[in-house]
């Protein structure tokens, strides 16, 4: 499955930076952190130089990898004027199948690294939370750790209403399929790799964090809180249509759970939940 995709996308994207030049060195990383993203000029060069800096004082052997849907904003250009001067950083310019969750999966697939970090690009997740991710990924040996608004010292700041209620509306939604997690939907989540071996994964709409809760190969999750802080640039793209998809997409976790057999993790993630 996940060899076809890589196979498949090779004619619908262009490579730029460290992968395009250093494919086989992984061995130089110890952890990928993927930012997709569409039209964010205004933000791009601020991460990446951000995130080297939490590198630099954390002591990670960071890659940077960032997935663009072909923006037209001039983020593509703005990535690659600063590829000299970062060799550590990545660029993948998709051409089609557009989307967040999408561009999480395709990133995922081509990190270098089995430690993984996603982030938005926009600064609602603190990238400073990044080493805590990282310990917990190699110290504890944790197969998942997502960032929760939902936990203990979890929140969020200058949040519209309604997408506060959608959100939490979601989040418990999430919890009645895999009631460990209380956020299933943050996008700010890290993972090892393995998780993902011998599952059949269907990307879409915003929420690639709770497809492989539902459908990967994990054995431990954890939830770190953060503060999620509203955008400091660009434009949201959150739609309407979103809901819908995942209404789709939890109908489609507990069709491969329950009829297809294909994974056991609601029944272990409820046995988890009732019995520790």
């Amino acid at each position: 499955m996940i060899g076809k995709m890589q196979e498949s996308s090779d004619k619908n994207r262009e490579t730029f930076g460290f992968l395009a030049e250093s494919k086989n060195l992984t061995h130089e990383f110890d952890m990928t952190v993927l930012i997709p993203t569409f039209n964010e000029r205004e933000n791009i060069c601020e991460m990446i130089s951000t995130l080297n800096d939490v590198f630099i004082r954390s002591g990670i052997r960071g890659h940077v990898l960032v997935v663009d849907d072909n923006s037209r904003d001039g983020t593509i250009e703005a990535v690659k004027s600063i590829l000299p001067s970062f060799r550590n950083v990545s660029l993948v310019v998709r051409y089609t199948n557009h989307g967040l969750s999408p561009s999480l999966y395709e990133g995922l697939l081509l990190s270098p690294t089995p430690l993984i970090q996603c982030i938005d690009c926009d600064f609602s997740h603190p990238p400073e939370k990044i080493p805590e991710f990282y310990r917990c990924l190699k110290e504890e040996d944790m197969d998942i750790v997502i960032g929760s608004r939902y936990v203990k010292g979890g929140g969020s700041v200058n949040w519209p209403l309604i997408r506060r209620i959608l959100s939490y509306g979601a989040s418990i939604i999430g919890r009645f399929v895999i009631p460990v997690v209380h956020d299933s939907g943050s996008g700010f989540f890290a993972i090892n790799r393995r998780v993902l071996e011998g599952a059949t994964l269907t990307p879409r709409g915003f929420r690639m964090g709770f497809e492989i809760l539902g459908k990967g190969n994990w054995q431990t999750a954890k939830e770190i809180p953060f503060i999620f802080r509203n955008r400091n640039a660009g434009k949201s793209k959150l739609k309407p249509f979103i809901i819908l998809q995942f209404l789709i997409q939890t109908v489609g976790i507990l069709h491969y759970n329950f009829v297809l057999g294909a994974s056991a993790n609601i029944k272990k993630a409820w046995k988890h939940h009732f019995f520790h």
